[in-house]
């Protein structure tokens, strides 16, 4: 099997399992806002930060260094030195956890004069919920790396489906922020058992020693661009709102926002995460003109997925917050619409794609120094913003940020590569993706959701339409469709600059 179609099988399965995880994920998040109100839900997503905080702090950056160290694994031996990695980065995992832990519990011994038993309590159950959901993603990360996503969707789907089917039945009763994290304490702990249960072949039976060093290396450093990764997202600034205002209403906005705000992303890429990188790594292998083509199709194909969705929530985030959250979340509406237009803006200079090349060739100091360079301009710009402008303070420092990222991502890659903005591309894009939202959020009803329904129809003509007219896709582009599959290449071909005749 070629490199592409095992790539484009494995995307495919990744795809649809991390949509529909994030689906079950999505409606799990709107039951737990509407249940607990703007309020409790602030104090929630606070806490659910601060979980995640913890988490990669406990990190050490080992996810990203197995799915880059495993695909280029030499044939020989693969599965028993595939078993010796997984085993002692487990091993790190649990001391890192254990050095959080001591350093959580002295916080926790320190603030006792001021903290009730209840918060106490709460704040335990929210460690221990991060220690153990730290194990899950080693676990998934081998498994992508070694292009098995079949298993990885079905285990993921299962854990969140349960998650979704509990919350529906403790908000009989009414939820509360303890419940919550009790919940995920406990599906948490059955995602590790089904994990290392159909992982066990990775796990039992004879290794073959590998030089950890470098995976300890290379994840270490990469630690410090996760950590700089978290205060860029949407746990950063959470913890900054919830810390630098007194309304926990603002900290509920802003992740509902940035909940919508993803839509436009995850839906259409969440499939290729993991698997891209894998892919350049072994690229990486075979010279520098096969990873700089992936990259600029990888490029115009993640452009083409999240454009022109991106436009249409520019136009239509109001009715939609109204649909899935309730009216009492529309003071969240320009919060979406000021993400939408950082990310449009920030396509021009690619996104994951950047880090993903840099990665493959093992540059992770650099990839720091840019994170680092994000990470203090959106601190900054958060401590100087929020207080006057509150959540829409968060949204132009983390737009800004990831903005910069973007920018100077970009000319690291071309610094040593071939490729370059695609400027007319994004143009063809961006253009009729903009124009073709703004005259369909034109389209009035009373009733929001029928209005969504009939705004989304008339989007996706007209879009597709002027696709059609302006052919935005290259012909090189074809190769890659054709490799995949010919349907792919016969769906996509009425996009694709048409060939110029000879002089």
């Amino acid at each position: 099997m070629s490199i592409v179609r095992a790539t484009f099988r494995s995307a495919v399965w990744n795809h649809a399992g991390r949509v529909l995880e994030y689906v079950l994920m999505y409606v799990t998040s709107i039951l737990i806002a509407r249940g607990l109100g703007v309020q409790e839900n602030g104090r929630f997503v606070g806490l659910f930060s601060a979980a995640m905080l913890l988490m990669v702090l406990s990190s050490f950056g080992l996810e990203t260094s197995l799915n880059k160290f495993i695909p280029q694994l030499g044939e020989m031996d693969k599965t028993e030195r595939t078993r010796f990695i997984l085993r002692r980065v487990l091993l790190v995992r649990l001391i890192a956890v254990m050095f959080v832990a001591v350093a959580f519990t002295a916080v926790l011994m320190l603030a006792t004069t001021s903290l009730s038993r209840e918060t106490s309590v709460v704040l335990l159950i929210v460690f221990l919920f991060s220690a153990v959901r730290s194990i899950v993603p080693l676990f998934s990360t081998v498994l992508t790396a070694q292009l098995k996503t079949d298993v990885t969707t079905g285990v993921n789907l299962s854990i969140r489906a349960l998650e979704l089917l509990l919350v529906v039945a403790l908000a009989q009763n009414g939820l509360t922020v303890p419940a919550l994290f009790t919940l995920f304490l406990i599906t948490s702990a059955l995602h590790v058992v089904l994990y290392a249960f159909l992982s066990r072949s990775n796990l039992a039976g004879e290794t073959h020693h590998v030089e950890l060093n470098p995976i300890i290396t290379f994840g270490g450093i990469y630690w410090a661009n996760t950590i700089v990764d978290f205060f860029l997202g949407r746990q950063g600034d959470i913890l900054f709102l919830g810390n630098l205002l007194p309304d926990t209403t603002q900290p509920g906005l802003y992740d509902v926002a940035y909940s919508i705000s993803q839509l436009a992303t995850l839906a259409m890429t969440t499939g290729l995460s993991g698997v891209t990188l894998a892919t350049f790594a072994r690229l990486a292998l075979t010279g520098r003109e096969a990873m700089d083509k992936f990259y600029s199709f990888s490029v115009r194909i993640v452009s083409l997925l999240t454009i022109p969705f991106t436009a249409f929530m520019l136009f239509n985030s109001g009715p939609l917050i109204s649909v899935l959250y309730s009216g009492d979340y529309l003071q969240a509406t320009v919060l979406v619409q000021g993400m939408m237009c950082f990310k449009i803006v920030s396509r021009l200079f690619a996104g994951g794609e950047n880090a993903e090349y840099m990665l493959s060739e093992g540059r992770v100091g650099t990839l720091v120094l840019i994170g680092l360079a994000a990470a203090a301009t959106n601190i900054l710009l958060n401590i100087l913003l929020i207080p006057s402008l509150q959540a829409t303070g968060s949204v132009i420092a983390s737009g800004t940020a990831a903005l910069l990222a973007n920018v100077l991502g970009a000319a690291m890659v071309f610094r040593t590569s071939a490729a370059r903005l695609q400027i007319a591309y994004w143009l063809k894009l961006a253009m009729p993706a903009i124009l073709s939202a703004y005259l369909t959020s034109l389209i009035v009803f009373e009733n929001d959701l029928v209005m969504l329904l009939v705004r989304g129809i008339a989007f996706l003509l007209l879009f597709v339409g002027s696709l059609s007219v302006v052919r935005p896709l290259h012909r090189q582009d074809l190769t890659w469709f054709k490799s995949v599959h010919e349907v792919a290449e016969r769906i996509l071909g009425p996009f694709v600059r048409k060939v110029e005749p000879s002089p």
